[in-house]
């Protein structure tokens, strides 16, 4: 059993190897026109053997047969929401052939929209998941070379498919902290994945235990929720990130839709260095991401073989990003399957080009692939007389400085009334709302937005917005 286990490993190495060479290797148009040409595939093989889809077609009088290459998909193919698909149809039959026999694992959504979607996933799709990701966090973090312990701090349920070593504490810092503290030498590093809020708070608790993060090789991997470049910094600066080099202390998100697979895109060391410079060079901001961006996006690597990426609706900036999901292992395929997320797609070629013309070509990725940019949630602003502000503004304005970010959760909720923007932020454990904090914090949260906010700050314990679960579920900063 060891020889096998070890050839088994050798081989899983060896296809790592591969498919990381195609990534940096490969001509970007090419990944691009690979992608292009398995969308039409995929997208007759799920018109034909998925029940819901099909008659989904032919209630918009889709000619499939005539649906060839990708401007006649765009022309001929609705794009579909989660409220237009699962209230409607059951699970069953949203799966290829309408059946569960391949049946892997079920999870849902979020629900932060008040409703539910569901993944659905086999024990190839499963199989192919957990290869795609080991290469990323190989890449990322030479996995294979180093001992390497993931801790799962996502909410329960959620699990990490990878062929690491796990540790699954959920929401619980005490427990995340635990095993770090004990095992902190066991390990050449540690990687641990959680909503950010979460994130920050295991670090302010282990700082209040004592514990030196700047001695501990950990890197974190921000999911379920946007967070600005100021967030970044902030935690950087408690883990003491070298940003020249990140070999600890990487800080970098991931993006998963459930429906659509967990770990779509993902960030780079390279990415995050554009960002980095971007966040200081308005320049090559604008070129980048449009006039007059100055909250950045979060800039994403995405496969071109397992997604095809489009933008609803018509004009240059942020739209609506559209999803179709590539493989003949996915047990519930969905195109043109919009997420509701403002985006631009950014193509490898256009993203070296503009580095080039701004004079940071050293900074182009090494894999060849398309980028997204994503703004946040659409349709989440309050309007007032004196403009717009939106989640992304206040968020960057609450890690701006370490004053205001140490003091504070994170959360905080906008709501509008009488022409008026008004703000409710909840502060830590243990701090009291005085004027010098609200001073402190009117300075620095507002600044990131031309509206007039009134501004209230909570005790923890006063907080009216709590969560149901703490850190179970996404925040809704606006209702």
């Amino acid at each position: 059993m060891g020889i096998l286990t070890a050839v088994s490993s050798r081989v899983t190495d060896f296809k790592r190897r591969k498919a990381l060479e195609i990534l940096t290797t490969s001509q970007p148009a090419d990944l691009v026109a690979y992608g292009e040409k398995e969308l039409i595939r995929c997208f007759k093989r799920a018109a034909l053997q998925v029940p819901a889809y099909r008659r989904l077609l032919a209630e918009h009088r889709v000619p499939v047969e005539a649906v060839r290459d990708i401007p006649s998909f765009t022309e001929q193919v609705p794009v579909i929401t989660k409220d237009l698909i699962f209230p409607h149809h059951s699970l069953r039959d949203l799966c290829v052939e309408g059946s569960f026999d391949s049946l892997r694992s079920i999870m849902t959504s979020s629900g932060f929209s008040g409703k539910f979607a569901y993944g659905i996933s086999s024990t190839r799709n499963r199989q192919e998941t957990i290869f795609g990701l080991d290469t990323t966090l190989d890449y990322t973090f030479q996995t294979s070379r180093k001992k390497t312990l993931f801790i799962n701090c996502l909410p329960m349920g959620v699990t990490i498919p990878t062929t690491l070593p796990v540790a699954d504490t959920s929401v619980r810092s005490d427990m995340a902290l635990a095993i770090l503290t004990k095992l902190k030498h066991e390990f050449d590093q540690f990687l641990c994945i959680s909503d950010p809020h979460f994130l920050k708070k295991i670090l302010e608790d282990g700082l209040a235990q004592g514990l030196d993060w700047k001695t501990i090789n950990i890197h974190l991997i921000t999911g379920d929720d946007w967070v600005p470049e100021s967030f970044r910094t902030y935690l950087g600066n408690i883990l003491g990130t070298d940003w020249e080099t990140m070999e600890r202390g990487f800080i970098g998100g991931t993006m998963g839709v459930c429906e659509l697979g967990l770990s779509l895109f993902h960030e780079s060391r390279h990415s995050v260095r554009i960002q980095r410079l971007a966040a200081e060079n308005r320049a090559l901001r604008y070129a980048l991401y449009g006039d007059g961006v100055e909250v950045l996006p979060t800039l994403f690597h995405y496969y071109p073989h397992r997604t095809y990426l489009e933008l609803a609706g018509e004009g240059t900036g942020p739209r609506d990003l559209v999803i179709s999901t590539l493989g003949d292992t996915l047990m519930m395929p969905m195109f043109r399957y919009n997420v509701q997320d403002a985006a631009l797609l950014i193509p490898y070629e256009r993203l070296v080009q503009v580095l080039s013309d701004h004079g940071h070509a050293e900074l182009a990725p090494d894999l060849k692939l398309p980028l997204v940019a994503i703004f946040g949630r659409t349709g989440r602003m309050i309007t007032t007389a004196t403009g717009t502000v939106t989640p992304e503004q206040i968020k960057e304005g609450l890690y701006r400085t370490a004053a205001v970010a140490a003091a504070t959760t994170g959360h905080f909720k906008l709501s509008s009334s009488n022409g008026i923007a008004h703000l409710e932020v909840q502060l830590r454990k243990g701090l009291q709302p005085d004027q010098q904090s609200i001073d402190l914090f009117t300075q620095h949260l507002l600044i990131c937005t031309s509206a007039t906010c009134q501004l209230r700050l909570y005790s923890y314990q006063q907080y009216p917005h709590q969560m149901e679960l703490d850190y179970e579920r996404k925040f809704r900063n606006i209702d």
